[in-house]
């Protein structure tokens, strides 16, 4: 199996995704709910992360953990802007681009971070907020499957 498959592969299970980042109702408590989630397991886990969740344009909940820098809470910035510009998770921006053959550099780096580890919150059809992580480095997902483990583990 070439590579653009395993991509392809990868995006359709990202796209199955779409429903556990979907809320009925999304505020700043819920919202909060969902960035301690995160922070548990990355705790538990001792994940070196930096961890954001945005509602709108407010940042709601964060947190960096030891063997964090700045710089990640500036990854943070930019995989939020790469969900709020492309309306999906930033893994599958950065998979389409490779699965394309395009090359992002239209996105300007300083703004944008084609990676994976930021993901849209939604109530119903609409784009409300977005977690973000970033930190893990050993597989270009990890930092995307930690938020999805967090949000599978909520009680809705």
């Amino acid at each position: 199996m070439t590579d653009t498959a395993n991509f392809e592969d990868t995006i359709s299970k990202l796209q199955a995704q779409r429903g556990i980042c979907t809320f009925p109702a999304l505020d700043h408590a819920e919202a909060r709910k969902i960035g301690a989630a995160v922070a548990r397991l990355a705790e538990a886990a001792e994940h070196p992360v930096a961890i954001a969740v945005f509602l709108g344009e407010q940042r709601v909940f964060h947190v960096a953990f030891a063997g964090t820098t700045a710089e990640h809470d500036d990854w943070l910035r930019r995989k939020r802007n790469t969900v709020l510009r492309h309306d999906a998770p930033s893994l599958e921006v950065a998979l389409q681009y490779r699965v394309s053959g395009r090359n992002h550099d239209w996105l300007d780096p300083r703004e944008f971070a084609v990676a994976g580890g930021a993901l849209p919150l939604r109530v119903g059809d609409n784009l409300v907020g977005v977690v973000a992580v970033s930190g893990l480095t050993n597989s270009m997902s990890a930092d995307h499957d930690l938020v999805i483990e967090a949000l599978a583990s909520l009680e809705r």
